[in-house]
């Protein structure tokens, strides 16, 4: 095995503590949103900034979005609508599955990915 001079396991380290955090900034979050409420406020101060805290609608779509999909198309909808699926899109491109002409105006670049595993 090649030496990491500790790079990976100061990578682990960081995703560990990121998860950590996240948790933690989703704990304060609730917190605050609670005492907002109990204070009747949108506001609250800390030493150095103010949170604005506004409710907003959640749209929570149906789990199997079949039915959903289809409606959307025959109230003529759907192209109003939909998008274009980048993260398909561009395996396709990759591998030439797509016409060409639609592959000439792209360009492809390197870039690196990173995961971590148990060994």
């Amino acid at each position: 095995m090649a030496n990491d001079n500790g790079l990976v396991d100061e990578y682990e380290k960081l995703e560990v503590q990121k998860k950590e955090i996240e948790a933690r900034e989703a704990e304060l979050k609730n917190k605050i949103i609670e005492l907002a409420k109990q204070k009747n406020t949108e506001i609250l101060f800390g030493s150095h900034k103010k949170c604005s805290i506004k409710k907003y609608t959640k749209i929570v779509y149906p789990e199997d979005k079949t039915f959903f999909v289809d409606l959307i198309k025959n109230k003529g909808l759907y192209d109003k609508f939909s998008s274009i699926n980048y993260f398909k899109l561009s395996p396709a491109i990759s591998k030439g599955e797509i016409d060409k002409e639609i592959i000439e105006l792209t360009k492809q670049e390197g870039a690196f990915r990173l995961s971590l595993k148990d060994i």
